[in-house]
């Protein structure tokens, strides 16, 4: 005869049970958002941590992607799932 082990109550089960139905209730219709590729030079230099010269130096290196002119110009974010 086999033996069961217990590691939750059944009031521990139904209590997960029933915040599993109310976090699926609260997500239904719900989309995930991705962030912009194409930001602001202010918005990348928050990005990644550094000052808006630093990103000037790596548009004017190479190192990032730049569009548009001076004034206006915005930075294109790395992508994290290969597109």
């Amino acid at each position: 005869m086999a033996t069961q082990v217990s590691l939750a109550t059944a009031e521990d089960i139904a209590a997960l049970t029933a915040e599993i139905r109310e976090l699926r209730r609260q997500l239904a219709g719900s989309t995930i958002t991705p962030p912009p590729r194409w930001v602001s030079v202010p918005d990348a230099a928050r990005h990644f941590g550094v000052h808006r010269g630093t990103i000037a130096r790596w548009i004017d290196a190479g190192k990032i992607e730049a569009r548009g002119s001076v004034r206006r110009r915005e930075v294109l974010l790395p992508s994290y799932h290969g597109d």
